[in-house]
Parts: structure tokens; C-alpha cells; sequence
């Protein structure tokens, strides 16, 4: 696979990852699960807002847009690991199960899962892209004498 299509890949998965996340958050609020002020100032900058920042900055500074996804993607699947499936929290999967309504109770527990899955997608693709990148700057240094 080249770096061209690990590209698209990268901004899909923002894409997907932003909706993704836009559900979730209004499954928080009908289910009335808030998050504590300390939880917010990392949702807010590296959930929500730095994975769109590195999906715009890719198409112009690949290698800043890429390891700032790389470590807004590694971030924000740590924290909904922990938060969403270890932590014994109101945000656990298991204790949202019991919420009502049911449907947005099933809405926040799929997009748990689904933001679990597409932030480990998200820091993989990333994680390729920066050792692509990093041969290609080999294999140009020893091409050239650098």
C-alpha cells in the first residue's frame, strides 16, 4: 500500500472518527453521563478537536499532520479504553447498558466500541505512515550521498 493511499485512509478515518465521536457525545447528553472538568480538557483538544487539525494538516505538513494524528489517535484510545471498558465509572459500558432510554443507551455503548476500534485503526494507519515516510528519507539519503 502506498503513502498516497494510506493517506485517504488516514482522512477517512478522521471523517469517520469525527462522526463517530458527534454521536457519542449526544448519547452522553440524553443519557445525562457527564464528564468531570479534568476528563473535558482532554476530550475536547485531543478526542475531538486534534484528530481534524493533523486530517487538514496532512494534505500540506505530512509529517507533522501525521504524528500529531499518531498521537491524537494513540491518546484518545488509551483514554476510551480505560473510561469506557476498565475504569469502574459511570462511563463504563456496562453501567450506560442500564440507562434509559435503551436506544441511546445502545447508541453509546456501539460508539464506545466504534471509537475504540477507529482510534486504533487511526494510530496504526498513522504509525505506517511515519515509517513510510521515514525509509522514503532513507532511502533518498543513501540515493544521494546525504
Amino acid at each position: 500500500m502506498n503513502s498516497r493511499t494510506l493517506k485517504l485512509i488516514a482522512l477517512g478515518l478522521v471523517v469517520i472518527h469525527f462522526v463517530i465521536v458527534v454521536m457519542h457525545s449526544i448519547a452522553h447528553e440524553v443519557l445525562n453521563v457527564k464528564a468531570s472538568p479534568a476528563q473535558l480538557a482532554f476530550i475536547i483538544p485531543v478526542i475531538i478537536v486534534t484528530p481534524v487539525v493533523a486530517g487538514f494538516m496532512i494534505l500540506k505538513f505530512n509529517r507533522a499532520g501525521t504524528v500529531l494524528l499518531f498521537a491524537s489517535m494513540l491518546g484518545s484510545f488509551v483514554f476510551g479504553l480505560y473510561y469506557h471498558f476498565i475504569a469502574d465509572t459511570i462511563d463504563h459500558v456496562s453501567h450506560v447498558a442500564r440507562l434509559e432510554p435503551a436506544f441511546w443507551s445502545t447508541i453509546f455503548q456501539l460508539t464506545a466500541y466504534l471509537l475504540l476500534v477507529s482510534e486504533l485503526l487511526g494510530t496504526v494507519v498513522a504509525g505506517l505512515l511515519l515509517v513510510r515516510r521515514s525509509e522514503a528519507i532513507k532511502h533518498y539519503a543513501a540515493r544521494t550521498s546525504f
